[in-house]
């Protein structure tokens, strides 16, 4: 434990740790909206409910971004880059 705090003070450390806390948000707000139980029999309608799960978290983002960067009229992209 201390050896991972220490490497969480240096520079590097605290990016690695930014990235990683986005990652296990997103995955909280999937087990948050699932459940903790699987809610059908079988690995593949499983499968098919994680994914349904993950597109509508994905939709709430997109949702999200849509309010900070409205798409203006004749844009053809939303893209953070251009």
């Amino acid at each position: 434990m201390q050896e991972l705090r220490a490497r969480q003070s240096t520079a590097i450390g605290r990016q690695e740790l930014r990235k990683r806390t986005t990652v296990e948000h997103s995955l909280a707000h999937i087990g948050h909206w699932q459940g903790n139980r699987a809610r059908y029999i079988g690995q593949r309608k499983n499968l098919f409910d994680l994914r349904r799960v993950a597109v509508v978290h994905n939709l709430h983002v997109i949702a999200r971004m849509d309010k900070v960067l409205p798409i203006k009229p004749g844009v053809e992209s939303n893209s953070l880059t251009g």
